[in-house]
C-alpha cells in the first residue's frame, strides 16, 4: 500500500508540473497517439473511483489510465481459481512433509556448528525449498495477479518474463517480478540518475531499497531483525558483476544461468530460510530439537 501511495503522489506531482507547462503526458486523454482506453487526463483523474481502482489493480505504478481487457471470462476465471486451490494445497503438503522436517533436522548441526552435516542438510533443504518457491511464484504471479486483473478488466498482464533463462543475476532481477522492477525504476533508479548519480551507484541504491523491503517483509512478521535477507540482497550486487564477467569471458549465456541457479536456489535461499528458522526456534523454544 505504501508503494502504491508513493507512486500515486509522485505521478500526480509529475502530471501537475506537466499541466502547468502546458504538456499532456503519454497515456492521458488527448495525448499524441492516445488509445481508446485513455478516458481521463489530469486533474479529472483525481477521484475516489480512480484511486480505488489503482489500489485494487495488480500494479504498483500509478497512471491515470490503464489498458483494459474485454468482459470477464467466467469459465477462465473459475479454472484459475480451481488451479489456485490445487497448487496452494500442493504447496502446503510440500511445506509440511518436506520443508519443515528438513529445517527441524538442521537445527542441531547449526547449533553445534557441525559444518559437514550442515552442508549436507543445506543441500537436502535446497530441493524442497526450490519447489516451494516455484509454487509461491506460480500462485502469486501467474494465478492470483491474473485473477485480480481479470476481475478488474486490467489489460496489462506482464507480471513476469522468462526469468528462468536469465543469463545473469542482473537479468533475473529485471524479469522475475515486473511490477516491483518497474516501481524501483520509476521511483528510485531514474530519480537517482536525474539527481546526478551515475549508473552503478544508482543500481546499488536500488538494491539497498530492495534489501530494506525484503528485511521488513521477513523480519517484521517473524519479530526478528537479523539482516539475513538484507545481506542476501546486497550480495546480489557483486554476483551481478561476477555473472556478467563470466558471460562476457565465455561468450555463453548458459554459464551465467548455471551460476544463477546454484547461488540462488542451491545456496542462497536455503541458507536464508535456515538462518531465520534457527532464530525463530531459538526465540520460541527453550531447547532446540
Amino acid at each position: 500500500l505504501w508503494m502504491k501511495l508513493l507512486s500515486y503522489n509522485h505521478a500526480c506531482a509529475d502530471l501537475r508540473a506537466a499541466r502547468r507547462a502546458g504538456e499532456v503526458r503519454l497515456g492521458e486523454l488527448g495525448s499524441p497517439g492516445s488509445h481508446d482506453w485513455a478516458i481521463c487526463a489530469y486533474p479529472t483523474n483525481l477521484t475516489v473511483r480512480n484511486l480505488a481502482y489503482f489500489l485494487a489493480a495488480p500494479t504498483l505504478c500509478y497512471q491515470p489510465n490503464y489498458p483494459r481487457s474485454g468482459p470477464i471470462r467466467w469459465k477462465w476465471l473459475t479454472r484459475r481459481l480451481a488451479e489456485l486451490v490445487v497448487v496452494l494445497t500442493a504447496g502446503m503438503v510440500l511445506v509440511a512433509q518436506y520443508l519443515e522436517p528438513a529445517i527441524l533436522n538442521s537445527m542441531v548441526p547449526l547449533k553445534e556448528m557441525n559444518w559437514l552435516r550442515l552442508c549436507e542438510r543445506l543441500l537436502k533443504l535446497a530441493l524442497p525449498n526450490t519447489y516451494c518457491w516455484l509454487v509461491m511464484f506460480y500462485c502469486v504471479f501467474h494465478l492470483w495477479l491474473n485473477i485480480v486483473a481479470e476481475l478488474l478488466s486490467f489489460g496489462d498482464r506482464e507480471f513476469y518474463k522468462d526469468w528462468w533463462n536469465a543469463p545473469t543475476l542482473g537479468e533475473y532481477w529485471k524479469l522475475w517480478n515486473t511490477p516491483v522492477h518497474k516501481w524501483l525504476l520509476r521511483h528510485v533508479y531514474f530519480p537517482a540518475l536525474r539527481s546526478g548519480m551515475s549508473k552503478y551507484p544508482a543500481m546499488i541504491l536500488v538494491f539497498f531499497v530492495s534489501a530494506v523491503f525484503h528485511e521488513l517483509v521477513l523480519g517484521v512478521p517473524l519479530h526478528t531483525v537479523r539482516l539475513w535477507a538484507f545481506s542476501g540482497i546486497m550480495l546480489q550486487v557483486p554476483l551481478i558483476f561476477l555473472t556478467e564477467a563470466i558471460r562476457e569471458k565465455l561468450k555463453r549465456d548458459e554459464a551465467g544461468n548455471i551460476v544463477f541457479w546454484l547461488t540462488f536456489c542451491v545456496v542462497g535461499q536455503p541458507l536464508t530460510v535456515l538462518l531465520y528458522a534457527h532464530d525463530v526456534y531459538l526465540r520460541h523454544r527453550n531447547t532446540v530439537v
